[in-house]
């Protein structure tokens, strides 16, 4: 999935930070998480020693220094991600442990070889980059997790930021964090961390650190809690980012259904400088699992609409396991599905619902007809094309908008009752995957025949253009 930061496993709960200021900050909860890891000065024998150095001064780079005890003759060093560290360094340069500098050779996109020349251990010490610019995937939407700075917070993702010792067994690492007065630091899948210990890095861990002058507070949501984390200048209060959440959750229980615990950590982080012009919502997933958000000067509505799809897009890819035939029904239910909840709840008025709505229809209806693929064979797709993500994205939810006035014509039923019931049959048999056959099989008992799926679904026919006739039609449904 886009957005998803790899070398971490996502838990069963949900963490959505929000980076807004104001709320009372709670009890350290990651004490455990630093529990056995080294306390004393010197670096582990075992264990390399990263120290990562925040300045204060926004337009600094980030120092990171890499002790490396007993190494072999030739050192070599690697950032895992593909892009060599995604153009971040800015500097390297390495020192014996008697103060005599080491010669570094690169030797391929983010790869690095030294000699050691007898040293009883070695220091490599890199400067880092992260200034946000208009490339840096950090700052778009639907982009992998990378490291940057904005003006008061700093995302440090292993795989750009941190150089690995290269070879078949990777050694035991730990983490220490030198940072300006008042920063904290969270670790993304675990908590708070207590900054003057070094944390522990199990061999094959991505650590990804959220750090900045953060405040926490937490509230209940069905079947966990919401973690909201703020920091200076909230684009809006903290309290209406956490109600929002609150009623998608509640809603969907309400609805009959019912996925893993929720605990759920959202970071609503602001693009930095300039770029808090961009209207759009940058979505990104983050260990833990967390839902991290970019925005600039959307509304709170705009917002509430991005972080209800994220939730329920969340729900779904927890509750089903759909085949790549059945990919379909993930954007579908994001999409429409957060918008009905939003409307029920009373976040929407009529008229937001009109014109979402509208759009959802437009979009729709562009990538209708027999130009584009089915919605079936856009799932099929590896990988997909264009054209493919394009209907996906688009035509999906508005196949899910005709779909829940179908079932509510025929029996009074809704999509949510369609979802309610894939989950218990999920559940019933844990080891199977929904093909679209099976995803479409209870809409016969719902009084839905196979015209509307050999139409819309395994077809490519075009959607009603009346809109406006269309809407009157779910209007009426709602209404009663």
């Amino acid at each position: 999935m886009p957005g998803v930061v790899r070398g971490l496993v996502l838990g069963l709960g949900l963490t959505f930070i929000a980076i807004v200021a104001g709320l009372p900050a709670p009890a350290v909860e990651a004490a455990a998480l630093a529990a056995g890891s080294p306390a004393e000065p010197g670096i582990s024998a075992n264990s390399v020693r990263y120290t990562v150095t925040v300045p204060a001064d926004p337009t600094d780079p980030v120092e990171v220094r890499l002790q490396i005890p007993t190494p072999p003759a030739v050192v070599e060093l690697q950032f895992p991600d593909p892009s060599g560290g995604g153009g971040r360094l800015q500097a390297i340069r390495a020192n014996r442990d008697d103060g005599e500098a080491l010669p570094v050779e690169r030797v391929a996109a983010g790869g690095f070889r030294l000699p050691t020349l007898g040293a009883r251990h070695v220091t490599v010490t890199y400067s880092l980059n992260l200034s946000p610019s208009l490339w840096n995937p950090a700052t778009w939407p639907g982009q992998e997790l990378a490291s940057v700075r904005s003006d008061g917070m700093v995302w440090l993702v292993g795989r750009d930021a941190l150089l690995q010792v290269a070879g078949p067994a990777a050694p035991p690492a730990e983490l220490v964090l030198q940072l300006p007065a008042g920063w904290r630091a969270f670790l993304a899948g675990a908590g708070l961390l207590e900054t003057d210990r070094p944390l522990a890095i199990a061999p094959g861990q991505e650590p990804v650190l959220l750090l900045g002058p953060m405040r926490f507070s937490r509230y209940p949501v069905p079947g966990g809690q919401l973690t909201v984390i703020v920091s200076p200048e909230p684009p809006w209060e903290p309290g209406q980012l956490a109600w929002s959440v609150q009623a998608v959750l509640e809603g969907l229980a309400a609805r009959g259904v019912t996925g893993p615990p929720a605990d759920l950590t959202l970071a609503v982080l602001r693009y930095p400088a300039a770029l808090r012009l961009n209207p759009l919502v940058g979505s990104q997933r983050a260990p833990g699992p967390t839902i991290v958000h970019w925005v600039g000067t959307g509304s709170l509505n705009w917002w509430r609409k991005h972080a209800a799809r994220d939730v329920v897009d969340w729900y779904v890819e927890h509750t089903l396991r759909l085949a790549p035939d059945a990919r379909w029904l993930q954007p579908a239910l994001a999409e429409y599905a957060a918008l009905a909840l939003l409307f029920d709840t009373g976040f929407l008025t009529v008229d937001d619902m009109y014109q979402s709505l509208r759009a959802l229809h437009s979009n729709g209806l562009h990538y209708s007809g027999p130009a584009w693929p089915s919605l079936v064979s856009a799932g099929l797709e590896a990988p997909p094309s264009h054209a493919s993500q394009r209907v996906l994205a688009f035509r999906a939810p508005l196949v899910a908008l005709l779909m829940d006035m179908e079932l509510w014509d025929a029996s009074g039923s809704t999509l949510f009752d369609l979802w309610a019931r894939l989950i218990a049959a999920q559940q019933e048999g844990p080891a199977a995957t929904f093909h679209t056959a099976a995803v479409l099989a209870p809409l016969a008992d719902m009084g839905v025949g196979s015209a509307f799926a050999q139409a819309h679904i395994y077809g490519n026919r075009m959607p009603p253009a009346d809109f406006d006739g269309l809407f009157q039609r779910w209007f009426d449904q709602h209404a009663r």
